[in-house]
């Protein structure tokens, strides 16, 4: 193996546009309503069920909390950034729900996982036929083994979806590229720290993704709009810290582990 950086292929643009890259009051999503009554938690996200009925936030606040997180990226910026954006989606409820292929390619991340983890890696590799690739380059052996995520849809969520897919992949081939025989003594934990990984990963895609246009409209340099995404990834990255308890997806059904990976996404959104 070696350290190599994905081919993470084209970034979509929204479709259609979010209403927040424009100062209009239509668009708003769906609320949805929660019995649940979450307390406001320390990073002041505010409460979720207030998150899910709110209907006097409409995207032209998100908008211009993003633009102000753009002339001053701070973390109280981006909290504020982020909490509207949770809040005009409807709430970490209604985010997690909407992230069919992010739910989808983390199961195939976890199935595959385990799969390394009982069966060694190169026994996984035939079994998701993908065969020998001792001789392909790092970037070709990435890509190789991402193919497994090949039936992510095309929409722009799916796309949030393939890239983190193909980040985790990356992040796993370049940890074991001193010692590859260690990849096949993957326990849980490790299993949830790539878990933790692609969700983060996804998030960040997709909320990138969908603030692609508002960057391009704003008169910001290539290299400003660099960093405003890597502000965005590094602030994301760091708030999104899981606690998997019952992490023991190869015990689980597929409902059940539709089921938990649901509420992870829950909790991942809430956090950011």
């Amino acid at each position: 193996m070696g350290t190599s950086k994905p081919n993470r292929g084209p970034k979509g643009f929204p479709n259609p546009i979010p209403d927040w890259i424009s100062d209009s009051n239509s668009g708003e999503s769906s609320i949805l309503s929660d019995s649940e009554n979450n307390q406001q938690d320390e990073n002041g996200n505010g409460n979720e069920k207030d998150e899910e009925q709110s209907n006097s936030l409409n995207w032209s606040d998100v908008r211009r909390s993003f633009t102000a997180f753009t002339k001053n990226r701070s973390k109280s910026n981006f909290k504020e950034f982020t909490s509207k954006y949770r809040k005009a989606s409807g709430g970490k409820k209604k985010l997690a729900q909407s992230s069919q292929s992010g739910k989808k390619g983390a199961i195939v991340l976890v199935d595959f996982l385990e799969s390394i983890s009982k069966r060694g890696f190169e026994e996984t590799l035939e079994e998701y036929n993908i065969g020998d690739i001792s001789s392909l380059s790092a970037e070709g052996s990435i890509n190789k083994i991402a193919e497994i995520f090949i039936d992510l849809d095309g929409t722009d969520e799916g796309s949030a979806a393939s890239s983190a897919a193909v980040e985790t992949i990356n992040k796993l081939y370049n940890d074991y590229t001193e010692n590859p025989e260690e990849i096949n003594v993957l326990d849980n934990n490790k299993i949830s720290e790539y878990l933790e990984y692609y969700i983060s990963k996804y998030i960040f895609e997709r909320i990138s993704i969908e603030i692609t246009r508002a960057l391009e409209e704003k008169d910001l340099t290539s290299n400003e709009v660099k960093g405003i995404e890597t502000q965005i990834e590094y602030f994301i990255d760091a708030e999104v810290n899981l606690k998997f308890f019952e992490s023991n997806f190869s015990k689980m059904n597929m409902k059940e582990k539709n089921k938990i990976i649901n509420k992870i996404f829950e909790d991942a959104y809430s956090l950011i």
